[in-house]
């Protein structure tokens, strides 16, 4: 039987391997959501893509957490029954089985799920070693989620929190730092499941720019944590 939540993969400019996650995905899935946050690179992969999938796309880039967003709009309208949404990442580093995992464990807890990598294995670039740990700490003693991995694209939520993640702030990276101060708010425990360390060449595909994202998600953090 295939779980009753939607999967949604937010993609910017394809990475080998997202047509066979996706096909993964669909098998596991009862409805897998796509978003193409406004893509100018590989494009033709999403042509490749099962046509059981549900596409979206943005004209223009406007961000990860923009469209997480408009997955969970779309979810929101079309589809009643679904008992709630995992977020995985296109870029190769999230296996089925993990997210499998997750959305598993949310199912059974009714709540907001991590997977967590291990920072401490050989082969993490340090970049995403020293961002991770400096965001854990900071995550910890503003809202007093003690996490192992902050930074995580890999979250599964159920239904209930929709309304609350459609009208937080934030159209990029700083979207998900949002996240903490919300579920503090709501008083939601973080739940989290170890799933594979996997960086593929240093993490040369990651969107994230070092100075804008930083910053945005910086204020994200601490607006969140006094202004509620």
């Amino acid at each position: 039987m295939k779980l009753p939540f939607v999967a949604i993969v937010p993609v910017f400019n394809p990475e080998p391997g997202l047509v066979a996650l996706v096909e993964g995905l669909v098998s596991r899935f009862e409805t897998v959501v796509v978003v193409d946050d406004g893509s100018v690179e590989e494009t033709a992969a999403f042509a490749a893509l099962p046509s059981a999938v549900t596409f979206l796309r943005h004209a223009t880039n406007r961000g990860k957490g923009r469209a997480m967003k408009t997955a969970l709009a779309w979810i929101a309208e079309h589809r009643p029954d679904a008992c709630g949404a995992v977020f995985a990442d296109g870029d190769g580093q999230h296996r089925l089985e993990d997210i499998v995992a997750v959305t598993e464990k949310a199912r059974t807890d009714d709540g907001v799920v991590f997977g967590v990598r291990d920072f401490g294995r050989k082969g993490v670039p340090f970049r995403s070693w020293w961002g991770n740990r400096w965001t854990a700490i900071e995550v910890g003693l503003l809202f007093g989620f003690w996490l192992k991995d902050t930074q995580t694209g890999l979250r599964a939520v159920p239904r209930r929190l929709f309304p609350a993640l459609l009208t937080l702030g934030g159209e990029r990276f700083e979207y998900e730092a949002g996240w903490f101060g919300l579920l503090r708010h709501l008083r939601e425990p973080i739940r989290e499941v170890p799933i594979e360390t996997i960086y593929r060449g240093g993490n040369r595909a990651s969107h994230f720019r070092p100075w804008e994202d930083t910053l945005l998600t910086q204020r994200a953090l601490f607006r969140r944590r006094y202004h509620g």
